[in-house]
């Protein structure tokens, strides 16, 4: 700080009501001048930072478009991708449900045909039972009444036994028929899948 001239003090003045006391004179301000302050030492960076540095400053920087570029590739190809997934996933959920209706289909088919087949085994089974009550009625004896009745029952039986053998292989025709597009989906998926 730059110092000023100094100024003489004022000489000291006599209190008029009090004459023995003199009051000193206001004392002038005092600046004080402080010592320079030492200039800091430069750092000195290690050779390695200072290295990467000026590789950095030399590698020109990569330009926002080419960034912009990049991402947008990156974006894009993204897209394509989950396109392509989303197409998979539909054309296996198309498959499915295809495997689907054609199982229900050949199962709608299948129990048609089954209930056809039991309708033709209880029309046969109503028409001997009227013929042997046309038989019954014209029996002339107990014997033969007996005899009728007896030979109804064992014909009854081998028809019934036949009947069931011929709607039970035609439910397993049906069930399979009606399982083998599903299993042939599952198969397939499975083939994919490994």
């Amino acid at each position: 700080m730059a110092s000023s001239p100094k100024r003489p003090a004022p000489p000291p003045t006599l209190v008029p009501e009090r004459p023995h006391i003199v009051e000193p004179a206001a004392a002038a301000p005092v600046e004080f001048v402080s010592a320079p302050e030492p200039a800091p030492e430069p750092v000195t960076p290690p050779p390695a930072v200072v290295a990467e540095v000026a590789k950095a400053i030399e590698t020109p920087m990569i330009p926002l478009q080419e960034v912009h570029g990049k991402a947008r590739a990156l974006i894009e190809k993204s897209l394509v991708e989950s396109r392509a997934n989303f197409a998979k996933a539909k054309s296996v959920a198309n498959e499915a449900t295809s495997a689907i209706e054609a199982s229900y289909g050949a199962a709608k088919d299948g129990v048609v045909e089954f209930n056809v087949k039991a309708i033709e085994a209880i029309k046969t089974s109503a028409d001997a039972n009227f013929e042997l009550f046309k038989s019954l009625a014209g029996a002339k004896s107990i014997s033969e009444f007996v005899t009728l009745q007896t030979e109804f029952s064992r014909k009854q039986f081998e028809s019934a036994y036949a009947q069931a053998k011929d709607l039970a292989a035609l439910a397993r025709k049906v069930a399979d028929e009606a399982t083998a597009p599903i299993k042939a989906h599952v198969s397939k998926t499975l083939k994919i899948a490994v």
